[in-house]
Protein backbone atom coordinates (compact mmCIF):
# COMPACT_ATOMS: atom_id res chain seq x y z
CA UNK A 1 0.00 0.00 0.00
CA UNK A 2 1.06 3.63 -0.74
CA UNK A 3 -0.34 6.52 1.31
CA UNK A 4 -1.08 10.24 0.80
CA UNK A 5 -2.34 12.39 3.10
CA UNK A 6 -4.62 14.92 2.18
CA UNK A 7 -5.42 17.69 4.84
CA UNK A 8 -6.13 21.31 5.29
CA UNK A 9 -10.01 20.71 5.87
CA UNK A 10 -10.53 17.76 3.93
CA UNK A 11 -8.64 15.28 5.66
CA UNK A 12 -8.73 12.23 3.66
CA UNK A 13 -5.94 9.43 2.76
CA UNK A 14 -5.48 8.16 -0.48
CA UNK A 15 -4.20 4.76 -1.08
CA UNK A 16 -2.90 2.69 -3.89
CA UNK A 17 -2.44 -0.50 -4.09
CA UNK A 18 -4.77 -1.40 -1.63
CA UNK A 19 -5.67 -5.32 -2.51
CA UNK A 20 -2.89 -7.67 -3.42
CA UNK A 21 -2.83 -8.72 -6.98
CA UNK A 22 -4.33 -12.31 -6.13
CA UNK A 23 -7.10 -9.90 -3.94
CA UNK A 24 -7.45 -7.88 -6.81
CA UNK A 25 -8.13 -10.80 -9.44
CA UNK A 26 -10.64 -12.21 -7.24
CA UNK A 27 -12.68 -8.25 -7.37
CA UNK A 28 -12.60 -8.46 -10.65
CA UNK A 29 -14.05 -11.85 -11.44
CA UNK A 30 -17.15 -11.02 -9.13
CA UNK A 31 -17.29 -7.08 -10.74
CA UNK A 32 -17.37 -9.34 -14.21
CA UNK A 33 -20.31 -11.37 -12.55
CA UNK A 34 -22.18 -8.54 -10.88
CA UNK A 35 -22.42 -6.00 -14.22
CA UNK A 36 -25.37 -7.55 -15.24
CA UNK A 37 -29.45 -6.12 -15.16
CA UNK A 38 -30.72 -8.81 -12.77
CA UNK A 39 -28.07 -7.71 -10.13
CA UNK A 40 -27.35 -3.93 -10.88
CA UNK A 41 -30.42 -1.21 -9.99
CA UNK A 42 -30.08 2.09 -11.25
CA UNK A 43 -30.30 5.10 -9.14
CA UNK A 44 -33.48 5.42 -7.89
CA UNK A 45 -33.04 2.14 -5.59
CA UNK A 46 -30.24 3.18 -4.21
CA UNK A 47 -31.29 5.44 -1.68
CA UNK A 48 -28.86 8.29 -3.65
CA UNK A 49 -28.78 11.58 -2.39
CA UNK A 50 -31.52 14.55 -3.24
CA UNK A 51 -31.56 17.52 -3.73
CA UNK A 52 -35.46 19.80 -3.77
CA UNK A 53 -36.38 15.95 -4.41
CA UNK A 54 -34.47 15.26 -7.68
CA UNK A 55 -31.79 12.82 -7.16
CA UNK A 56 -28.20 14.10 -7.43
CA UNK A 57 -26.94 11.01 -9.45
CA UNK A 58 -27.01 8.91 -12.13
CA UNK A 59 -25.78 5.21 -11.95
CA UNK A 60 -26.25 1.94 -11.51
CA UNK A 61 -25.42 -0.12 -8.26
CA UNK A 62 -26.17 -2.62 -5.38
CA UNK A 63 -25.81 -3.19 -1.84
CA UNK A 64 -23.61 -6.56 -1.55
CA UNK A 65 -25.44 -7.27 1.46
CA UNK A 66 -28.69 -7.75 -0.34
CA UNK A 67 -26.44 -9.71 -3.06
CA UNK A 68 -24.55 -12.01 -0.63
CA UNK A 69 -26.20 -13.72 2.25
CA UNK A 70 -22.22 -14.35 3.57
CA UNK A 71 -20.29 -12.17 3.59
CA UNK A 72 -16.83 -14.76 2.68
CA UNK A 73 -18.91 -15.47 -0.33
CA UNK A 74 -17.43 -11.77 -1.54
CA UNK A 75 -14.17 -10.83 -2.31
CA UNK A 76 -15.35 -7.49 -1.72
CA UNK A 77 -16.97 -7.63 1.22
CA UNK A 78 -13.85 -10.39 2.83
CA UNK A 79 -10.97 -8.70 1.17
CA UNK A 80 -12.00 -5.15 2.00
CA UNK A 81 -12.36 -6.15 5.76
CA UNK A 82 -9.33 -8.30 5.99
CA UNK A 83 -7.62 -4.78 4.46
CA UNK A 84 -9.13 -2.52 6.84
CA UNK A 85 -8.28 -4.57 9.87
CA UNK A 86 -4.69 -5.16 9.11
CA UNK A 87 -2.87 -3.23 11.77
CA UNK A 88 -0.68 -1.74 9.75
CA UNK A 89 -2.86 -0.17 8.12
CA UNK A 90 -4.77 1.40 10.86
CA UNK A 91 -0.86 2.37 12.31
CA UNK A 92 -0.01 4.07 9.24
CA UNK A 93 -3.37 6.42 9.54
CA UNK A 94 -2.89 7.46 12.92
CA UNK A 95 0.57 8.56 11.83
CA UNK A 96 -1.74 11.42 9.89
CA UNK A 97 -3.95 12.20 12.20
CA UNK A 98 -5.45 11.08 15.43
CA UNK A 99 -8.87 10.74 14.70
CA UNK A 100 -8.75 7.97 12.36
CA UNK A 101 -8.43 6.09 15.62
CA UNK A 102 -12.32 6.05 15.95
CA UNK A 103 -11.89 3.98 12.65
CA UNK A 104 -11.40 1.15 16.16
CA UNK A 105 -14.59 2.09 17.26
CA UNK A 106 -16.66 1.30 14.19
CA UNK A 107 -18.67 -1.48 14.67
CA UNK A 108 -21.34 -1.52 11.50
CA UNK A 109 -20.45 -1.22 8.10
CA UNK A 110 -22.27 -2.12 4.91
CA UNK A 111 -21.08 -2.02 1.13
CA UNK A 112 -22.44 -0.21 -1.64
CA UNK A 113 -20.81 -1.38 -5.34
CA UNK A 114 -21.45 1.83 -7.77
CA UNK A 115 -21.20 1.40 -11.51
CA UNK A 116 -20.47 4.44 -13.41
CA UNK A 117 -20.68 4.88 -17.26
CA UNK A 118 -21.08 7.49 -20.06
CA UNK A 119 -22.49 10.48 -18.55
CA UNK A 120 -22.86 9.18 -15.04
CA UNK A 121 -22.44 11.27 -12.20
CA UNK A 122 -22.60 12.01 -8.78
CA UNK A 123 -22.75 16.19 -7.46
CA UNK A 124 -21.67 17.01 -4.30
CA UNK A 125 -23.36 15.60 -1.28
CA UNK A 126 -22.07 13.86 2.20
CA UNK A 127 -23.20 10.65 3.77
CA UNK A 128 -24.95 9.29 6.60
CA UNK A 129 -21.89 7.20 8.26
CA UNK A 130 -18.59 7.86 10.09
CA UNK A 131 -15.59 7.03 7.76
CA UNK A 132 -16.42 6.07 3.78
CA UNK A 133 -13.58 4.21 1.93
CA UNK A 134 -14.43 4.36 -1.67
CA UNK A 135 -12.55 1.20 -3.76
CA UNK A 136 -12.35 2.12 -7.47
CA UNK A 137 -11.50 -0.51 -10.22
CA UNK A 138 -12.32 -0.68 -14.08
CA UNK A 139 -11.12 -2.80 -16.62
CA UNK A 140 -7.71 -2.34 -18.02
CA UNK A 141 -7.06 -0.44 -20.57
CA UNK A 142 -9.29 2.13 -19.59
CA UNK A 143 -12.50 2.77 -21.87
CA UNK A 144 -13.39 6.17 -19.72
CA UNK A 145 -12.22 10.05 -19.23
CA UNK A 146 -13.86 11.21 -15.98
CA UNK A 147 -15.10 10.11 -12.97
CA UNK A 148 -12.61 12.25 -11.06
CA UNK A 149 -13.36 12.10 -7.10
CA UNK A 150 -13.65 15.91 -5.62
CA UNK A 151 -13.50 16.71 -2.02
CA UNK A 152 -14.26 19.75 -0.68
CA UNK A 153 -12.61 21.53 2.64
CA UNK A 154 -15.15 22.08 5.52
CA UNK A 155 -13.28 25.47 6.48
CA UNK A 156 -12.20 26.97 3.68
CA UNK A 157 -12.86 27.20 -0.35
CA UNK A 158 -9.99 24.34 -0.76
CA UNK A 159 -11.00 21.44 -2.92
CA UNK A 160 -8.86 18.61 -4.16
CA UNK A 161 -9.47 16.62 -7.12
CA UNK A 162 -8.38 12.76 -7.14
CA UNK A 163 -7.70 10.45 -9.67
CA UNK A 164 -10.58 6.99 -9.89
CA UNK A 165 -7.05 4.82 -10.31
CA UNK A 166 -7.92 1.05 -10.85
CA UNK A 167 -7.03 -0.43 -7.19
CA UNK A 168 -6.90 2.84 -5.03
CA UNK A 169 -8.72 3.44 -1.93
CA UNK A 170 -9.49 7.07 -0.65
CA UNK A 171 -10.67 6.91 2.96
CA UNK A 172 -12.85 10.16 4.11
CA UNK A 173 -15.20 11.27 6.82
CA UNK A 174 -18.69 10.80 5.52
CA UNK A 175 -19.35 14.70 6.45
CA UNK A 176 -16.80 15.08 3.91
CA UNK A 177 -18.14 16.99 1.07
CA UNK A 178 -17.49 14.73 -2.44
CA UNK A 179 -18.73 14.55 -5.75
CA UNK A 180 -18.43 12.32 -8.65
CA UNK A 181 -17.38 14.24 -12.07
CA UNK A 182 -19.19 12.76 -15.27
CA UNK A 183 -17.91 9.85 -16.94
CA UNK A 184 -17.47 10.14 -20.66
CA UNK A 185 -16.83 6.83 -22.58
CA UNK A 186 -17.01 5.96 -26.44
CA UNK A 187 -18.63 2.73 -24.63
CA UNK A 188 -21.98 3.76 -24.67
CA UNK A 189 -23.63 0.16 -24.24
CA UNK A 190 -25.53 -0.57 -21.19
CA UNK A 191 -23.33 -2.59 -18.39
CA UNK A 192 -20.78 -3.27 -20.55
CA UNK A 193 -18.18 -3.36 -17.47
CA UNK A 194 -15.89 -1.06 -19.30
CA UNK A 195 -16.98 1.60 -16.98
CA UNK A 196 -15.89 2.88 -13.35
CA UNK A 197 -16.33 1.01 -10.01
CA UNK A 198 -16.26 2.21 -6.64
CA UNK A 199 -16.96 0.00 -3.97
CA UNK A 200 -18.45 2.33 -1.09
CA UNK A 201 -17.67 0.99 2.37
CA UNK A 202 -19.58 2.81 4.68
CA UNK A 203 -18.09 2.65 8.59
CA UNK A 204 -20.30 3.60 11.68
CA UNK A 205 -20.62 2.62 15.17
CA UNK A 206 -24.15 1.79 14.62
CA UNK A 207 -26.45 -0.39 12.48
CA UNK A 208 -27.30 2.59 9.49
CA UNK A 209 -27.57 0.24 6.32
CA UNK A 210 -29.29 1.74 3.21
CA UNK A 211 -29.44 5.27 4.64
CA UNK A 212 -27.59 6.92 2.13
CA UNK A 213 -25.22 5.96 -0.62
CA UNK A 214 -21.63 7.46 -2.55
CA UNK A 215 -19.85 7.89 -5.13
Amino acid sequence: MEFNYIADGIDAVVIDNFYTEEQLKEIMLELKWLTKSSVMLDESHLSAAKHNGNLLTVKNGVFLEKVFVNWKHSALISHGMTQTGNTKFKSKLLEFNTMFNSLSFCNSRTHLLSYYENSNYYKPHTDTFFFTLLNYFFTEPKQFEGGELVLYSCNSNKQVTVEPKNNRAVLILSSTLHEAQEIKSKVDQKLSGHGRYCNAIFLSTVDVRHLNDSN
